[in-house]
């Protein structure tokens, strides 16, 4: 495979063949800055920070807001005006938002290679806004789950989006705190979606009911900023209209030594089928599957849970901000870990299920009077919320070649969607409101998801030590112009290293 490897490296550089060169290749080879000094790169990082996070966090937490509005709705007369019965409520919060999210998925990891990236997530986050206003006219069981169903499609670029743009601009060892900052965008959402929330429910109107108001103002929210960020966010740091010519040089030659690309138009099968056939694809596909199905009973049965305990309504929908609080802390500590300590991701991953399996079981054991100790144990079952953003910084750092990352991408989020597709249906109506099945499955998640962790961290570790003593033996190195080819992770075996 080395001898594989360097060999396309030669012929696609000396021919040109444009489907192995990366466009980071040939703009790097217009633009040479030479050794990028630590002055130079932290200059840069600073800006990229500064202009490019805050985009991320702002329409990550406006996508959490928007699908999860449904949840803030329940409780002020959305299922008596669509006539919901039985388990037509788990049907439109979460299943068929999330098939339709699952389905969507091989279409979005063709979609982010072949078009421009920035323009994609900019378009669908206008498109999604206008149809969650949408929402406001559905009067049927019928007309929700359509309208969830497109939503679904739409919001399905984000997230596979969002780990090609981490790769493209942070190196791997910053990547798990800046997609730790992005990922925030779900605790700002719990939060300003909760207060929100408790705002808009004051709102009377004797033409337009109370729950319909959280989908016109979030989704006209959506649609202008979209707007903004259909002239603002870059497809890569190639055209960041926020950077000079020699700073967009300069951003490039930062992530050089990440051996993933910045940016490739042409689709690869060979890519895709190496990255189904990958075992560390799986296992983290696996666990982020896991991790999912509790944080899908949260998101669509939140304030139902919550009421549940004895709460009132507008009280039960304001007691779900400390959620976000706890998952922000959770995910800020585990992205300040990772800067801290090296190769600890997997060690973070199962760590972080222990507190949140203590508080699955008592949410199953605790008797219904203890009203506190109820919410106290929901409140800690968040602490699992670290696990995505530390799986995703996996898929970011691990995979190499443009189609193969949007793959391994995209399949983390069908696994994604199959668990917040089971989620609901797990809240079943006649358990209600101790849903004693949804905290049992949560607890046998969180369990495996810590043996799934554990031999993930393994097995990367027998994989790196395999290809030291490969490199030891045959003492062959790559091109040194290969950085920017299009090669994955496999094809680079004497110099690509796993992140842990």
């Amino acid at each position: 495979m080395e001898k594989y490897a360097e060999k396309t490296t030669t012929t696609s550089v000396q021919e040109g063949r444009q489907d192995d060169v990366d466009k980071a290749y040939e703009f790097s080879k217009q633009h040479v800055v030479g050794p990028l000094s630590d002055e130079d790169s932290k200059r840069v990082l600073r800006k990229i920070d500064r202009h490019l996070l805050p985009l991320m966090v702002i329409t990550y937490t406006l996508n959490f807001m928007d699908k999860n509005a449904l949840s803030y709705s329940a409780n002020f007369g959305l299922t008596t005006d669509n006539h919901l019965i039985g388990n037509q409520y788990s049907w439109t919060s979460g299943s068929v938002f999330y098939l339709a999210y699952m389905v969507s998925q091989p279409v979005v990891a063709r979609l982010i290679v072949r078009f421009p990236i920035g323009r994609v997530v900019s378009i669908a986050t206008i498109l999604w806004g206008a149809v969650l206003m949408t929402t406001a006219a559905s009067r049927s069981f019928a007309g929700l789950m359509t309208i969830r169903a497109i939503l679904g499609c739409l919001e399905s670029c984000i997230n596979p989006a969002f780990i090609v743009i981490s790769s493209q601009w942070w190196t791997r060892e910053e990547q798990p705190l800046r997609i730790s900052y992005w990922y925030l965008g779900n605790s700002i959402g719990q939060v300003c979606g909760g207060l929100l929330g408790y705002g808009i429910a004051h709102i009377t109107n004797p033409t337009v009911p109370s729950w319909a108001w959280f989908f016109i103002i979030f989704g006209a929210i959506t649609i202008f900023y979209g707007g903004f960020l259909f002239y603002y966010l870059p497809d890569s740091p190639l055209n960041a209209r926020w950077l000079s010519e020699h700073d967009r040089a300069l951003a490039i030659e930062r992530v050089r030594g990440n051996r993933t690309g910045v940016e490739n138009h042409v689709w690869k099968w060979s890519q895709f089928k190496e990255c189904v056939m990958d075992v560390q694809c799986w296992i983290l596909v696996a666990t982020f599957f896991l991790d999912d199905i509790p944080a899908g009973g949260v998101a669509s049965f939140g304030s139902i849970v919550v009421k549940g305990f004895g709460y009132s309504a507008l009280y039960s929908t304001l007691l779900l901000v400390p959620l976000g609080v706890i998952q922000a802390i959770c995910i800020l500590f585990g992205g300040f870990m990772t800067k801290r300590f090296k190769n600890i991701r997997t060690w973070l991953v199962a760590g972080c299920q222990v507190p949140a399996l203590i508080g699955a079981v008592l949410l199953y054991t605790l008797p219904r009077t203890n009203q506190r100790g109820l919410l106290g144990s929901y409140y800690v079952v968040q602490t699992h919320g670290i696990v995505g953003t530390l799986t995703m910084s996996l898929v970011s750092s691990n995979f190499a070649g443009y189609t193969k990352k949007a793959t391994a991408s995209s399949m983390m989020y069908v696994a994604f969607c199959v668990g917040q597709v089971a989620a609901p249906q797990l809240f079943i109506p006649s358990e209600a409101p101790a849903y004693k099945s949804a905290f049992l499955a949560a607890f046998i998640c969180f369990a495996l998801c810590i043996i799934f962790s554990i031999i993930l961290r393994f097995y990367l570790i027998w994989e790196n030590k395999r290809r030291d003593r490969l490199n030891l033996a045959e003492g062959e190195h790559h091109a040194s112009d290969s950085d920017f080819l299009d090669l994955t992770d496999k094809e680079q075996k004497d110099v690509f290293r796993y992140v842990l």
